[in-house]
């Protein structure tokens, strides 16, 4: 396997995807019951397992995802999952930039070594890296999904996922070939920023407008093409929503001209088209439920 990626969009060669396999949230973890507090939401979110339904759906989509990533030549990595486990989300805790597979130092206990159901990596040509565990709130701190690769830039996102020492830490270890930009958006605090800000090529963005204004963009992002998505349509959720309806932006893209997107966020899929885009729609029916749309499930391990 070839262990090459440095931005979201260019030609996606292979992937590592998440599973809802023996899927639980956990009951002992300090810092996700913490995150949970934190929830806008007035319900409080479920712990242990999720509803057959729910799960069935889950895995139904991601299959149709699978399918359709590997007849465009994508090659897809799936895990086994013998354990109770909520590793839905492959880009949350994994971090690939360059050649480097970076396990990030997430504040969640219960998925500090996600790294592990991918033993494909192992035998790659690569430098893994294990960031220490947080134990403080002063130790680096931050899930992958914190993070936009922008080919010479990772756009490092702040939040109560993600400290500034976490952004100093991971400058340490991709040397001068990246430069790490902090920032957070000013109107919302965002724990991961891909619901938020999103690349389609070297020189557009999809930006949510209820959270970002043209000035409040990262610096070297004022002057890129810009696409805002002014709503989404919420999906339904199972009892409690871990993703709000701006997940419905959460898109991945397969190549510079090609973009896969939730197929009942029609408004961005017409966008999207009216920009030139060629739009793959399926279905992700319990983003809102287990808290990640495309771009949260996969995680880019090669593109050109």
């Amino acid at each position: 396997m070839i262990v090459s990626t440095k931005n979201e969009y260019g030609e996606l060669r292979s992937v590592l995807m998440g599973s809802v396999d023996n899927f639980a949230w956990p009951v002992d973890d300090k810092e996700f019951n913490a995150s949970v507090a934190k929830s806008t939401y007035e319900k409080k979110m479920d712990q242990g397992p999720v509803a057959d339904t729910v799960l069935k759906e889950a895995n139904e989509d991601l299959q149709q995802l699978t399918d359709m990533l590997e007849s465009n030549g994508v090659k897809v990595v799936r895990p086994k999952i013998s354990k109770p486990s909520w590793a839905y989300s492959a880009r949350d805790i994994i971090l690939i930039v360059g050649n480097k597979v970076i396990e990030c130092p997430t504040p969640f206990n219960s998925r500090a070594k996600e790294l592990d159901l991918y033993p494909e990596l192992k035998t790659a040509s690569c430098d893994i890296i294990r960031a220490p565990r947080p134990n403080s709130n002063e130790d680096p701190m931050f899930d992958a999904a914190n993070v936009l690769k922008v080919n010479d830039k990772l756009l490092y996102s702040l939040s109560h996922s993600a400290n500034s020492a976490g952004a100093v830490w991971l400058q340490e270890q991709v040397g001068s070939e990246f430069e790490v930009i902090t920032w957070q958006a000013v109107k919302h605090q965002i724990t991961h920023i891909d619901s938020t800000l999103l690349t389609c090529d070297h020189n557009t963005i999809v930006a949510n407008a209820n959270r970002l204004t043209n000035d409040t963009l990262p610096t070297f992002m004022k002057d890129y093409k810009k696409i805002w998505v002014n709503d989404c349509v919420p999906r339904d959720f199972h009892k409690f929503p871990y993703a709000s309806k701006w997940i419905g932006m959460n898109m991945l893209s397969i190549d510079p001209e090609t973009i896969v997107v939730d197929e009942i966020q029609v408004d961005l899929i017409e966008q999207l088209k009216q920009s030139k885009y060629k739009v793959i729609a399926l279905p992700m029916r319990q983003s809102r439920t287990l808290g990640g749309g495309f771009h949260c499930v996969t995680c880019d391990v090669e593109r050109s």
